[in-house]
């Protein structure tokens, strides 16, 4: 009961703390991580527990799904060069510099050994890095190559990370063999994911659109991570394959489906995000606890490998940035450019996270042969606190000082002109209706009439004089919906009386009131002609 009232406290710290980074324009996450070190050190707070190999399968399918699902295949491939460069190019650099240095602060610790420390941080969080992209206003190629470094650079870490650790249990490594299970892992996990994504396709096509449809794309990214998983392919890629897959044919999602399964999956994960961020917060006091030796000595080197892990991200970023950008423009590629200011912004977006904690408590006992263990894990838990304390508090004033901030006008025009062309395909598609002879022309009329305002109150399609006895019609039409609704009210609190009634029958009453509720809905879709003017 106590883990349980723990949990129930971090979700409700996560809603609080949520609306409070947004009016500090913070990462939530960075406040979560916080209030968990905060709750900590209370005295009688139970630190909660978790088996280490449920951490991934739990927190992160339904955090990858949510993420995938705001981008698409096109913005990967148009920046795959800039995505490879991060997400598999710097995860083995990292690895390979840490797993350098913690050899030489840690004397006899085993190359492989600190290898694997390198790969649980080396890749940056995917959360931190959709949340930052999203509620700083990034430029949308910097906001794109972000978000695809953190949705792709799990895989790589995740199997250096076990290559490394079964390598120093077994006292066996081979180069070729680590090669190959990371180009099978990556292989299997996009296989994996095209096949539950056309399964899932499918089943869309059979299912009623709500309750069924919602909760199929509620479940599958954890199918889709399991099967990956058992299949020793990438749970990572798999989850991200599904959801860009299905991100091409919404077509198949019934409009139901899509509005209640996305205010589902931001609810989801903005919970789950806060409560694994807070749970680190929460976890680092029981692993400072079991650092054997001088404690001061571990976070001195903590604090190395911290500042290894900016410092090689900068270098990187800023070399290799350069160069590609040469090679771009050599090649005729007009792609929005890259300046340093960009640069320095990507640079600083390294803090690590989830996939970071999980992989450390993860790390097999020293008695089963994996030594300074419970070192490793204090300086993993060090990174991860480190970098989202001082990278997280201070990117969102940096990226207001350096200006790299997505225009506003920009994003309206984008918005308004997609929205004309939808505008345009529906009334194309009403002539051709009307061509067919089908369908009476006073209803398409009808039809047309109403399309005038809600595209006036989309942004698009101004009301010319040509479609002001339209709008004269519509106004008459308003004044008749609210009618209606201040009938529904009363019909529904009459309902809810009725159901509090002795004797009262509550299913039956609530079939009527959803039947009520509904109708209140599609009355409410209709805009107000005085908003539109």
């Amino acid at each position: 009961m106590a883990q349980l009232t723990l949990l129930l406290v971090l979700f409700a710290a996560t809603i609080v703390l949520a609306s409070t980074a947004d009016r500090l324009k913070l990462p939530y996450p960075v406040l979560l991580l916080i209030f968990g070190l905060a709750v900590a050190f209370v005295p009688g707070v139970p630190l909660p527990t978790i088996a280490p190999e449920l951490i991934l399968p739990l927190v992160l399918p339904p955090l990858l799904f949510a993420a995938a699902r705001r981008t698409s295949w096109r913005e990967f491939y148009d920046n795959r060069r800039a995505i490879g460069l991060l997400a598999v190019a710097l995860v083995a650099v990292t690895a390979a510099a840490v797993g350098v240095l913690l050899q030489a602060l840690v004397p006899g610790l085993p190359l492989m050994a600190a290898i694997a420390l390198g790969a649980m941080v080396a890749p940056p969080d995917p959360v931190v890095a959709t949340v930052v992209a999203r509620e700083l206003r990034l430029p949308r190629r910097l906001k794109t190559v972000l978000e695809g470094e953190g949705l792709s650079n799990d895989a790589t870490s995740l199997v250096l990370y076990e290559v490394a650790v079964a390598s120093t249990v077994t006292g066996a490594f081979s180069p070729w063999r680590a090669g190959g299970t990371l180009l099978l892992a990556i292989a299997l996990g996009i296989v994996v994911g095209l096949a539950v994504a056309f399964v899932t396709r499918w089943l869309l096509g059979k299912l009623p659109a709500h309750p069924a449809g919602t909760a199929l794309l509620l479940v599958v990214p954890f199918a889709a991570y399991a099967a990956a998983d058992y299949a020793h392919g990438s749970g990572v890629l798999a989850v991200v394959t599904l959801a860009l897959a299905l991100s091409r044919y919404a077509d198949t999602e019934s409009a139901q489906t899509r509005l209640v399964s996305g205010a589902t999956w931001e609810i989801i994960e903005l919970l789950v995000t806060g409560a694994a961020f807070a749970f680190v917060g929460l976890e680092l006091r029981a692993v400072a606890h079991d650092v054997s030796g001088d404690l001061r000595t571990a976070i001195v080197q903590g604090a190395a490998i911290t500042a290894l892990v900016i410092v090689v991200r900068i270098v990187w970023i800023f070399a290799v940035t350069s160069i590609d950008e040469n090679v771009r423009k050599r090649g005729g590629d007009r792609a929005e450019p890259v300046g340093w200011q960009e640069m320095a912004i990507a640079s600083w977006s390294g803090m690590r996270g989830v996939v970071t904690l999980a992989a450390a408590l993860g790390l097999p006992a020293a008695a089963d042969g994996f030594p300074e263990r419970n070192r490793l894990v204090f300086i993993a838990f060090f990174v991860v606190l480190a970098t989202m304390l001082i990278q997280g508090l201070t990117l969102p004033p940096l990226v207001r000082r350096l200006g790299v901030l997505a225009s506003r006008n920009d994003e309206r025009d984008a918005e308004r002109a997609l929205a004309e062309r939808a505008r345009e395909a529906g009334l194309h598609r009403l002539r051709e209706i009307r061509a067919d002879g089908d369908i009476e022309d006073e209803l398409i009329d009808q039809v047309q009439d109403s399309a005038v305002v809600m595209w006036r109150k989309l942004g698009t399609g101004p009301l010319d004089d040509d479609h002001r006895t339209a709008h004269t019609r519509l106004r008459h039409a308003w004044r008749v919906e609210e009618l209606e609704t201040e009938m529904l009210t009363a019909a529904r609190q009459e309902v809810v009386s009725a159901r509090d009634e002795p004797g009262g029958d509550a299913i039956v009453a609530d079939r009527v009131l959803h039947r009520l509720d509904a109708r209140s809905a599609h009355t409410r879709e209709l805009p107000d002609p005085n908003e539109v003017e």
